[in-house]
C-alpha cells in the first residue's frame, strides 16, 4: 500500500510541475518526509489528491496545515506515512518573470543501461522516454524515477516506410481493431513502471489515423497519462485528436540529434534555447547516442547559465 501511495503522491507533484530536482526525501521514524522546492499548488490541487488517495484505499486520510509553511499529513489507519512540506511564499521574487522553459526527451531507453546512467550523471532535468519491449525496460524506467526525473513510455507505432522499418514489437498499426490498440497501449504502460505519459516511436503513418488516435487516447485519458507528439509527420492529429479527448499534451519543436556529431547537437540546444527566449517554452527530442551525451554534458553548464530552465516535459503541457 504504501508505495502504491508514494506513486499516486509523486504523480501528482509531476502533474503540478514540480520537479524532483531540489526535492529531498527522507525517512524518519517511519515517516516518509518530502521537503518540496515549490509553494503550495492550493486547495484544488489538495482536493484532487485527497480524492485519488481515497480511491486508493478508505482508511487513508490527509490533513492540511495552513499558511505561510503548508504541510500536508498522510496517515493509513490513523499512522502517519508520509509528511510534504513546501516551502513559503517568496514575496521579493514573485514578481521576476518566470524563466523560459525547455523540455528535454530522451527517447529510444531500454537498450542500453550505461547509457541511461550516463545520461542520470548530466545535472539537467531530463525526460526520459522508455521503450515498453527493450531487455532493460523495466530498470531503465526504475533507475529514472530513482534519479528523479520523468518517465515516458516511448510508444512504438507505424511509420510511413513499414514493413522495411519496424516499429518494434507490440507496436499500433493500421489495421488493427480499436480493441487491440487499446490492449497494446494498456500493455505498454504496464511495462513501464513509473510512467506518467508517452509519446510516440516512429508513428508518422499511425499518428495520421485518427481513429486509431482517438483509441490511443481512450486509454491514455482513463490512466491520466498525458501525450508528446514527437511530430514525426506534418500530417499528425496527435495534437488535435487528445485535445478532443480531453488528454493534456504538446508538440515536438526541434529535433537535436539529426546529425550525430557533437558541435552539430550542441548548435541545435543553443538554438532551442533561442526558440525558448521566443516562445517561453520550448520541447526538444534526442536519442541515447554517445555523441548526444557528451553535448548534452558539454552544454549543461550553459544551460544552466542561461535565463531558461530545463524542465520535466509535464510542466510545458496544455488541454
Amino acid at each position: 500500500m504504501t508505495s502504491t501511495v508514494q506513486l499516486e503522491i509523486e504523480r501528482a507533484l509531476w502533474r503540478q510541475g514540480i520537479s524532483f530536482t531540489g526535492m529531498d526525501v527522507r525517512e524518519e521514524n517511519g515517516v516518509t518526509h518530502y521537503y518540496l522546492p515549490a509553494e503550495f499548488p492550493g486547495d484544488a490541487w489538495y482536493n484532487t489528491l485527497t480524492q485519488a488517495l481515497g480511491r486508493q484505499s478508505s482508511q487513508l486520510e490527509t490533513a492540511l496545515s495552513g499558511a505561510p509553511s503548508h504541510q500536508i499529513r498522510i496517515s493509513l489507519q490513523g499512522n502517519s506515512i508520509f509528511l510534504l512540506h513546501f516551502k513559503r511564499p517568496d514575496i521579493k521574487s514573485a514578481a521576476i518573470r518566470p524563466k523560459a522553459q525547455i523540455a528535454i526527451i530522451v527517447d529510444d531507453l531500454g537498450r542500453d543501461l550505461r547509457a541511461v546512467r550516463n545520461l542520470l550523471a548530466i545535472d539537467l532535468d531530463l525526460t526520459m522516454a522508455v521503450m515498453p519491449e527493450e531487455p532493460h525496460t523495466s530498470e531503465a524506467a526504475e533507475l529514472s524515477f530513482r534519479a528523479g526525473r520523468e518517465v515516458l513510455v516511448h510508444m512504438p507505432m507505424e511509420p510511413e516506410s513499414y514493413p522495411e522499418n519496424n516499429p518494434g514489437t507490440g507496436a499500433l498499426l493500421l489495421g488493427q481493431e480499436s480493441s487491440e490498440i487499446k490492449r497494446r497501449v494498456s500493455s505498454m504502460f504496464a511495462k513501464v513502471p513509473h510512467a506518467v505519459g508517452g509519446n510516440n516511436h516512429m508513428g508518422s503513418r499511425f499518428t495520421q489515423y485518427p481513429e486509431g488516435m482517438q483509441a490511443v487516447f481512450e486509454v491514455m485519458k482513463e490512466g491520466d497519462w498525458f501525450f508528446v507528439d514527437s511530430r514525426t509527420s506534418p500530417g499528425s492529429v496527435a495534437v488535435s485528436e487528445a485535445r478532443k479527448a480531453d488528454v493534456a499534451t504538446i508538440g515536438r519543436d526541434i529535433f537535436l540529434d539529426n546529425s550525430q556529431n557533437v558541435d552539430a547537437i550542441a548548435r541545435q540546444l543553443r538554438e532551442a534555447v533561442k526558440i525558448a527566449r521566443s516562445r517561453r517554452k520550448v520541447v526538444a527530442i534526442c536519442h541515447p547516442y554517445p555523441e548526444t551525451v557528451q553535448a548534452l554534458r558539454q552544454e549543461a553548464a550553459y544551460l544552466r547559465q542561461q535565463d531558461i530552465q530545463v524542465v520535466p516535459v509535464s510542466r510545458l503541457l496544455q488541454r
